[in-house]
């Protein structure tokens, strides 16, 4: 992909295996040859990422993050990009509270919770508003670099329980 640009990641070097034991059907679903390294394997990680302009891989989360929202499906990354599309807003991560309820955190923390949410109102459907918007200074990640979506959840379930929001 380009600079920029999310896609999937795939992962290669020495380490990378030639695929499942005894498992053909998901070898052949998760592993490719390696383009770059002739006789070697890269491995599909099912994770979204994008390179930026100075050499940094930053992580958005799981391809298979679609979720059943008060029985439509919803694609966390969708409400998640309508959020970034805020003028205010430079990171955005999109959760599955429960069954009818998403929370969504944005940042820097001077962005805007009702102006993105407004964005997720005028470009998609109704069950895509978040019932919360939380902003923060920077979105949290687990020491390998990934968001962490149990603080997250964590911070949801405090800020929810704090100032008694009404769930839908």
């Amino acid at each position: 992909m380009p600079i920029g640009e999310k896609g999937e990641i795939w992962a290669g070097g020495d380490c990378v295996t030639a695929g499942y034991l005894a498992n053909p059907k998901l070898t052949d679903e998760r592993y490719r040859p390696d383009p770059f390294r002739p006789g070697h394997m890269m491995f599909r990680t099912r994770d979204l990422g994008r390179w930026t302009e100075d050499g940094e891989l930053e992580h958005f989360g799981r391809v298979d993050d679609l979720v059943k929202i008060r029985g439509f499906r919803v694609e966390l990354d969708g409400v998640s990009s309508a959020l970034e599309s805020t003028d205010c807003c430079s990171r955005a991560v999109t959760l599955k509270l429960d069954d009818r309820n998403l929370v969504s955190f944005i940042s820097p923390a001077n962005a805007c919770p009702e102006k993105a949410r407004q964005q997720v109102n005028d470009r998609l459907p109704y069950y895509c508003m978040p019932t919360v918007v939380l902003s923060l200074p920077e979105l949290p990640r687990t020491p390998r670099g990934k968001l962490d979506k149990r603080q997250l959840h964590k911070l949801a379930e405090d800020h929810i329980a704090s100032e008694c929001v009404e769930l839908n």
